[in-house]
């Protein structure tokens, strides 16, 4: 269980702070069931509910320094995502999406950023669905890292890039 004032990782939201522990005052809501009330990093107007003890994944801990320093270092061994059929691309970028785990956000960013180079490279534009789960994965990942590394989240692609000296890395 979390307390009020933890940070926690949302599935959708990334980094959220908890702001209060409470039942929610919704007609026709159990009066009985605690919620986490969380409000995201970047988005400080906005709130979230989630239900204390659901049994999801939608919320979780945030990574340690030394388990991010590590999951950054591993991109370049880091496997994309294979999708055997391009009409299931979204269903498996959504997949890797939802799972909340920075690993799979991260073999996302990886896949996306490589077939977006590589469009690139031949004169075409990165498809919407890769700009669109690129964007999410950025946000969901990011904003977790920035947090545990006292880094500012506008520039973890730069951070994430000085780690390694090859010059083949796409663009994270």
């Amino acid at each position: 269980m979390f307390n009020t004032g933890d940070y926690v990782v949302h599935k959708n939201d990334g980094l959220c702070k908890i702001t209060e522990i409470s039942t929610l005052n919704i007609p026709d809501c159990d009066n009985e069931k605690q919620y986490y009330f969380l409000t995201p990093i970047d988005s400080p107007n906005s709130r979230i509910y989630v239900a204390v003890g659901s049994g999801d994944s939608s919320l979780r801990a945030p990574i340690s320094e030394d388990e991010a320093l590590e999951l950054i270092d591993s991109f370049p061994s880091l496997d994309t995502l294979s999708v055997e059929n391009e009409k299931q691309r979204q269903n498996a970028y959504s997949a890797a999406l939802i799972q909340n785990d920075c690993e799979q956000l991260l073999r996302l960013i990886k896949t996306t950023s490589i077939r977006k180079a590589e469009r690139v490279s031949k004169g075409r534009s990165a498809t919407s669905v890769d700009e669109h789960f690129l964007k999410s994965a950025r946000k969901a990942l990011y904003s977790e890292l920035s947090y545990v590394l006292g880094i500012q989240e506008d520039s973890m692609p730069d951070f994430i890039q000085a780690r390694f000296t090859n010059a083949e890395l796409y663009a994270v």
